[in-house]
C-alpha cells in the first residue's frame, strides 16, 4: 500500500479528532440542538491498527494521547493532486478546521446542518470505516473497495467545497440579506467572493481557519458576543432552569421575603450579585444597588425597584437571550469588516454616540434619535467636516407638516425664531423679502420657498453640526431641547442625532485630528458661522444593535425602538439558523419551589 506511514498518521488524527472531541455529543446536550459523534469507532479503530503493528511509526504520538501533533497539513503536492481536504493519506489539516467551524457555527448563531455537518461526518466515518471497520468490505472485490472509496472521497470533497463555500459566505456578509429585513437599511452588505477564497485555500495561500476568520467581523464587540453565546448554549446543555421571579407592579411587595429571596437569587445569576450572597429575604441597600446595575444594562429607568418592567427583563429565558445575541451577531456580520483605527459608532437603540480608537473607547455621550416615525437610518460614511454655528436649512418635509402650519396659527412665528425666507437660484438660496410672500404661498399644498433659520443662540441644530455628506441629510448636532438627555428612552428628533455635549465631541474629535489647543479655542469660541474640514475624515457607523456585550463581559439589552427584530427573527428562521432549533423550557426551576417551600 502506498506510502502506507503518511496515510496511518493522517488518519489516526482524524479518528482521534479530538478535533472532532468539539464534535461529539455532550450528554447534557438539550432537545432540539443536534450533535454529532463516531459512537466509539475511534478506539476500535486505533486499538486495531495498534494491535496490528500498523502505527509502529507515530506509536508515541499515540501512547501519549497527543494526536494533534501529527502533521496534517497538505504538501503543495497533495494540494495539487486533491485540493485543500484530502490528502493521499486521508483528511487534511484544512478539514479538520472547517469541521470545528462548523460546530462552532452555534456559537455564531448560525446552525451546523445548514452546512451538512451530519453529512460530513456520515462520510469520514465511512471512509474510516473501509480502511479499518471490521467485517464491512468482505463482499467486495478489490476493484470494488477502490471505486467505493474513491467515490466516498469525491463526496467528502463535494461536501466540503460547498460547506466552506455557504460558511464563507453567512460569516463574511450574513445569512440573510440585510436591506430586504430592516427598514432604513442603507449599508452596503461587505464584498465577499467564497469561491476565491476557496481557490485560495486550493493553492495553498491560506488555512480553512484564517480564512473564516479574515472573513468574520474583527471588532472585539463581535467576539464578546460569540464568547458569551456559548456561554448561552453550555447553560442551554445543562437544563438548568433560571429562577424567576412574581410579575407584580406592587413595590409594597419588596418586603416580601419569599420575594426578595427569589430577586437575590435570580440577580446571582445574572452577575450583579455574588454568589456566596446571604439570602436574608431582606430588601435592604444591596439588594436596591443589584436591582440598579440589572435595569443600567437592560435600558430599564434606574429606581431600584423591581418593578414590572425589571421583573420581565429578570424572567427572560435562555432561549431568547440566545436569540437576542444571534440577531446583533448578524448585524455586526452586515458591518464594514474595517471600521477604522479611529471611528465614531453611533448606537441607535442605546441612545448613544461613541468615538473609538484602537479598540478603547475614548469618549461616550447621550444623543437624542429619530422617533419611529421619522427613524434614524443605519449606514456607514466618512465625518468630514464641522460647523461651528451653523444655519438651518430646514427639510420641505418639516416646513409644510410643521413650521408652515405654525406660522398660521400664529403669524410672525417664523419672522420671530429668526427664519428666512429663500428661493433656489441654481445652485444658490436667495433670500426673499416676507413682503414678497402671499397668502396663497402660505395655504398652498406646498411651500414654494425654502426656510432657513439664521445662525445664534435659538438655532435649533445649536453652535454645531457634524458633518458626514449623505444622501439622506442624516447629521451629528447641538440642539436648544437639553432636557431631553435626562430621559430614559429618547428617540424624539427627526432622524439627526443630537448630541448632549457636543463641544467635547468636537474637541476630542480635533484633538485626534492634530489641531492645537489654540485653533480649537479660537473655532469653540467664535461667533460666526465657520466650517473646520477634519484632516483625515472619521469613519461614522449608524448602527442599531439591541444587544452587546460590554467590556467587563456583562450582556446589555434594549427596546427594539423601531420594531426591526421581529423580520429579522423571521428570516434567520427561514434559513435555518440556530434560533430555529431552540426550544423554550419551562422557567420555574428546582430552586424556585425549594424558595417557596421555605417560605
Amino acid at each position: 500500500m502506498a506510502n502506507l506511514h503518511n496515510k496511518l498518521a493522517c488518519l489516526t488524527l482524524v479518528s482521534g479528532l479530538a478535533v472532532f472531541s468539539s464534535l461529539q455529543a455532550s450528554s447534557n446536550t438539550p432537545s432540539g440542538l443536534h450533535t454529532h459523534s463516531f459512537e466509539g469507532f475511534t478506539a476500535t479503530a486505533i486499538s486495531k491498527a495498534l494491535s496490528m503493528g500498523r502505527l509502529s511509526n507515530v506509536s508515541d504520538t499515540v501512547k501519549n494521547g497527543d494526536l494533534l501533533k501529527v502533521n496534517t497539513s497538505a504538501s503543495p503536492y497533495s494540494l495539487h493532486k486533491h485540493g485543500p481536504w484530502l490528502t493521499d493519506g486521508g483528511i487534511s489539516g484544512n478539514s479538520q478546521e472547517l469541521i470545528k467551524a462548523l460546530k462552532d457555527a452555534r456559537a455564531h448563531g448560525l446552525n451546523p446542518d445548514s452546512y451538512e455537518l451530519p453529512t460530513i461526518l456520515a462520510t469520514v466515518k465511512r471512509i474510516l470505516e473501509l480502511d479499518y471497520g471490521e467485517n464491512t468490505t468482505d463482499h467486495l472485490s478489490l476493484s470494488e473497495l477502490k471505486s467505493l472509496k474513491l467515490s466516498l472521497r469525491n463526496n467528502l470533497n463535494t461536501q466540503l467545497n460547498q460547506a466552506f463555500l455557504k460558511l464563507a459566505q453567512d460569516l463574511g456578509r450574513g445569512a440573510v440579506v440585510a436591506t430586504d429585513v430592516q427598514r432604513q437599511m442603507f449599508r452596503k452588505a461587505p464584498a465577499v467572493n467564497p469561491q476565491e477564497w476557496l481557490e485560495a485555500l486550493t493553492r495553498g495561500e491560506i488555512s480553512a481557519k484564517a480564512a473564516l476568520q479574515s472573513l468574520m467581523p474583527h471588532d472585539a464587540s463581535y467576539h464578546r458576543l460569540t464568547a458569551h453565546m456559548r456561554k448561552l448554549l453550555d447553560e442551554h446543555a445543562s437544563g438548568k432552569r433560571r429562577v424567576s421571579v412574581a410579575l407584580t407592579e406592587d413595590n409594597a411587595n419588596k418586603f416580601s421575603k419569599n420575594d426578595n429571596e427569589r430577586l437575590t437569587l435570580r440577580l446571582m445569576e445574572t452577575g450583579e450579585l455574588l454568589l456566596n450572597t446571604e439570602l436574608t429575604g431582606n430588601y435592604d441597600q444591596t439588594l436596591q444597588f443589584a436591582i440598579e446595575r440589572f435595569q443600567q444594562r437592560n435600558g430599564i429607568p434606574v429606581t431600584g425597584l423591581a418593578d414590572s418592567r425589571t421583573r420581565q427583563a429578570l424572567n427572560l429565558s435562555v432561549e431568547k437571550e440566545i436569540e437576542a445575541v444571534a440577531l446583533s451577531l448578524e448585524r455586526w456580520r452586515w458591518m464594514p469588516r474595517i471600521l477604522g483605527q479611529k471611528h465614531i459608532m453611533v448606537n441607535i437603540p442605546d441612545y448613544t454616540v461613541q468615538v473609538r480608537k484602537e479598540g478603547k473607547t475614548l469618549l461616550s455621550m447621550r444623543t437624542v434619535v429619530g422617533k419611529a416615525r421619522h427613524a434614524t437610518p443605519t449606514f456607514s460614511e466618512e465625518m468630514e467636516y464641522i460647523v461651528f454655528n451653523p444655519t438651518w436649512t430646514v427639510p420641505k418635509s418639516i416646513t409644510n407638516r410643521e413650521m408652515i402650519p405654525k406660522e398660521l396659527r400664529n403669524p410672525g412665528y417664523l419672522k420671530s425664531r429668526n427664519f428666512d425666507i429663500m428661493r433656489r437660484d441654481g445652485d444658490h438660496l436667495v433670500k426673499v423679502p416676507y413682503d414678497e410672500v402671499t397668502a396663497e404661498d402660505y395655504s398652498a399644498e406646498r411651500f414654494p420657498y425654502v426656510l432657513q433659520q439664521r445662525s445664534g443662540p435659538g438655532n435649533a441644530l445649536g453652535r454645531m453640526k457634524f458633518m458626514m455628506p449623505n444622501e439622506y441629510n442624516i447629521y451629528l448636532h447641538d440642539t436648544q431641547a437639553k432636557d431631553l438627555f435626562s430621559k430614559n428612552e429618547r428617540a424624539y428628533s427627526h432622524g439627526c442625532i443630537r448630541l448632549s455635549d457636543p463641544e467635547t465631541l468636537a474637541r476630542v474629535l480635533l484633538q485626534e485630528d492634530g489641531f492645537s489647543e489654540a485653533e480649537i479655542e479660537t473655532a469653540l469660541t467664535r461667533t460666526d458661522r465657520k466650517l473646520v474640514r477634519f484632516k483625515t475624515p472619521v469613519p461614522t457607523h449608524l448602527t442599531y444593535m439591541t444587544t452587546w456585550v460590554d467590556e467587563q463581559g456583562m450582556l446589555n439589552m434594549r427596546p427594539d425602538i423601531y420594531k426591526h427584530d421581529e423580520a429579522l427573527v423571521t428570516a434567520l428562521e427561514g434559513k435555518n439558523t440556530l434560533i430555529k432549533t431552540l426550544k423554550q423550557v419551562p422557567l420555574i426551576s428546582s430552586t424556585d419551589r425549594q424558595v417557596s417551600k421555605d417560605s
